[in-house]
């Protein structure tokens, strides 16, 4: 995944003189992945396809009114689209392949109402910066569930939603 953070990270990977790992031993990895998932008619999208958080919105596995489980940290990006997102460790992902079944703790929840419009150059990024710095006892750890006019939000774009919901963690 890249972003704004881009460049600078990309001039740390030069300097390292490091370069993309095309060892046997990750190439092997990468096959025992695909051999898994064929093996458990998993669908699997190689390396190369894009971060798991945004397969799985561009793909259909998460969609509005629904919850969707992954074991991807940005998993709670699933709530630009509605979709409640939760990300698991590798633990609980297994445990559920092995049983079909988990459980949940309901964490408390926030609601944010928005009332107008965004001012020229804040971004939904802006806002959640904003939730995490004045309101963090407020957020932390909670689902947080966003809300407002009409007008209001559909002057938040899709496509906006997502930084919004991932930059909560």
């Amino acid at each position: 995944m890249t972003h704004d953070n881009s460049w600078p990270v990309a001039l740390k990977f030069m300097s390292m003189g490091a370069t993309q790992n095309t060892s046997d031993a990750n190439l092997k990895k990468y096959q025992q992945i695909e051999t898994f998932a064929e093996m458990h008619s998993i669908d699997h999208f190689p390396p190369g396809r894009g971060i798991g958080h945004q397969i799985m919105v561009e793909e259909g596995y998460a969609w509005p009114g629904t919850m969707c489980v992954a074991s991807d940290s940005h998993s709670n990006h699933y709530g630009g689209i509605g979709c409640l997102g939760s990300p698991l460790v590798r633990t609980d992902a297994a445990s559920i392949w092995a049983t079909s079944r988990t459980w949940w703790q309901i964490p408390p929840v926030a609601r944010v109402n928005f009332a107008g419009t965004l001012p020229p150059g804040v971004t939904a990024k802006d806002i959640a910066v904003a939730l995490n710095i004045f309101f963090k006892s407020d957020v932390l750890n909670h689902a947080i569930e966003f809300t407002g006019y009409e007008e209001t939000m559909a002057s938040l774009p899709v496509d906006s939603r997502y930084p919004l919901n991932s930059k909560l963690v």
